[in-house]
């Protein structure tokens, strides 16, 4: 092989392993920037919604009208320490919480098998709830009350 040769094949696998490592930095960037629901608010807006207070079982019939007040933080799962405990095989020991953030109620799922579920779609950010959002955990459904 001819050195001219040599030097460009090294030159493309020094670009291609500089590219791997802008990729990897990338990923992690976007991994650990906070997502818009949780920004900080600005100054603008005046008039911000009620915080949620509460949840509310929907389903299953035997459990409905059942209320959580929020605390600080409520964790809901199967183990008997859970603030919420759901009575389904489909939820994991310790599947979700609900925590303040400044003047919000998050949603966070906590590594649970089947997944947790705000409005239908899966949880896999920690997601502001609002008045009237329905969570789904296993087969049982809550929704946010004020």
């Amino acid at each position: 092989m001819s050195p001219q040769l040599i030097r460009l094949l090294t030159i493309c696998l020094l670009l291609l392993i500089y590219l791997f490592f802008f990729r990897v930095l990338r990923a992690v960037w976007v991994g650990v920037r906070p997502s818009r629901e949780m920004a900080p608010r600005r100054a603008k807006q005046t008039k911000a919604a009620a915080p949620p207070g509460a949840l509310v079982v929907r389903t299953p019939e035997t459990q409905r009208g059942r209320r959580y007040a929020f605390a600080e933080e409520l964790t809901m799962g199967r183990a008997a320490g859970c603030d919420v405990t759901v009575d389904d095989s489909y939820a994991s020991q310790i599947h979700a919480r609900v925590f303040r953030r400044d003047d919000n109620f998050l949603l966070e799922d906590l590594g649970s098998t089947n997944g947790t579920y705000l409005n239908r779609q899966n949880v896999t950010t920690p997601t502001v709830l609002k008045p009237g959002d329905q969570i789904q955990v296993g087969s049982t459904v809550y929704e946010v009350d004020t």
